[in-house]
C-alpha cells in the first residue's frame, strides 16, 4: 500500500552532473508540477534565443539563395537557344537532317525509348531520299515526296523544340549542366538555413497552438503527414527507431530515454531529458534544436 501523503510512484532518480537540477525537477513532479512547467518555460525562451540567433543566420542563407538563383536565370538565359538551335536544323535542312537533334538527345540520354525515336526520324529521312532518287523529278510523286519532306521536317522541328525546353536541365548545345562546386555549396547552405526556418515556425506552433500542431503530426516522422516541419521529433512519443534515425542516438542511450519516458509520463523539456537520462548536458544541447515535448 502507498504510505499516506505519498502521490504514488516516484521518478527515477537523476544521474550525472545534473542532480542537482533533477531534484528540483523531482520536487516539481511530486508537489503541483510548478517547477517542472517553470523548467518547460526557461527551455522554451532558450529555443527562443537560439531561433532568433538561427533567424540572423536564415538571412544571410537567404541571400546565399538569392545569389544561387541569379545563377540559375543565367543559366536558364542560355538555355534557351537550344531548343531554338536544333529545331532549326530539320528546317534549314529541309527534312534531309531531321534525325540528328534525336541522335544529340538518344547520345545524352542514353535509353532506349530515345534511340527508337532517333531510328524512325532516320528511318523516315532515309526513305524520303531513297524515294527521290526513284521516282522521276518532273512527276507528280516527286512533288508529294517533296510536301513530306517539307512535313517530317516541321514535326522534327517542334518535336525538337519539345524535347530540348529549358526545364529539360541541358545547356544550350545540349550537353548536361553539373553545377560549380561553389553552386552546390551555395544550394546546401540555403537548404540547411530552410530547415532551420521550418523547424522554428513548427516550433512556434507547438507553443501556439497545440492542437494545430497534433493535427499536422509535427515531430511525427513515424506517421504519414504532408507537412514539413524540418526535422523535428517529439520525443515524448516517437517510437526506438526514430530517435536513432533522426536524432543519432546509440541503441543503450534509445533504451535509456524510454525508460526513463516509460516511469515519468512524459518530459517537461530538454532540461529533463538529460536529468533523468544518462545523455550529458553536451549532448542534448547538440540534439535541442531538434527536439519537441507534446
Amino acid at each position: 500500500m502507498t504510505p499516506a501523503g505519498s502521490n504514488g510512484p516516484q521518478p527515477p532518480a537523476p544521474r550525472g552532473a545534473a542532480s542537482r537540477r533533477a531534484a528540483s525537477l523531482g520536487a516539481g513532479r511530486q508537489g503541483q508540477g510548478s517547477q517542472g512547467q517553470g523548467s518547460q518555460g526557461q527551455g522554451s525562451q532558450g529555443q527562443g534565443s537560439q531561433g532568433q540567433g538561427s533567424q540572423g543566420q536564415g538571412s544571410q542563407g537567404q541571400g546565399l539563395q538569392g545569389q544561387g538563383l541569379q545563377g540559375q536565370e543565367t543559366r536558364t538565359g542560355g538555355s534557351l537557344l537550344r531548343p531554338i538551335l536544333w529545331a532549326s536544323v530539320p528546317i534549314w535542312s529541309i527534312g534531309f537532317l531531321s534525325f540528328v537533334p534525336f541522335l544529340a538527345y538518344a547520345v545524352i540520354q542514353r535509353r532506349a525509348k530515345d534511340w527508337a525515336v532517333f531510328a524512325a526520324y532516320l528511318a523516315a529521312t532515309v526513305a524520303m531520299i531513297v524515294a527521290l532518287a526513284v521516282i522521276k523529278t518532273d512527276s507528280s510523286g516527286s512533288a508529294a515526296v517533296g510536301g513530306l519532306l517539307i512535313v517530317l521536317a516541321g514535326c522534327a522541328a517542334v518535336h525538337a523544340a519539345i524535347v530540348f525546353r529549358p526545364s529539360r536541365g541541358l545547356s544550350p548545345l545540349g550537353t548536361s549542366m553539373p553545377l560549380s562546386p561553389r553552386q552546390r555549396n551555395r544550394q546546401a547552405v540555403a537548404q540547411a538555413q530552410g530547415r532551420i526556418e521550418r523547424r522554428k515556425d513548427a516550433r512556434h506552433l507547438v507553443a501556439t497552438n497545440p492542437s494545430l500542431a497534433r493535427d499536422l503530426r509535427i515531430g511525427r516522422p513515424d506517421l504519414p503527414r504532408e507537412y514539413d516541419d524540418g526535422g523535428l521529433v517529439d520525443v515524448n512519443h516517437v517510437p526506438a527507431a526514430v530517435l536513432a534515425a533522426s536524432l543519432g542516438l546509440s541503441a543503450a542511450e534509445v533504451s535509456d530515454v524510454l525508460a526513463a519516458r516509460d516511469k515519468l509520463g512524459r518530459f517537461a523539456s530538454a532540461d529533463e531529458l538529460c536529468a533523468y537520462t544518462s545523455l550529458t548536458p553536451d549532448r542534448v544541447d547538440e540534439l535541442r534544436d531538434f527536439m519537441v515535448f507534446e
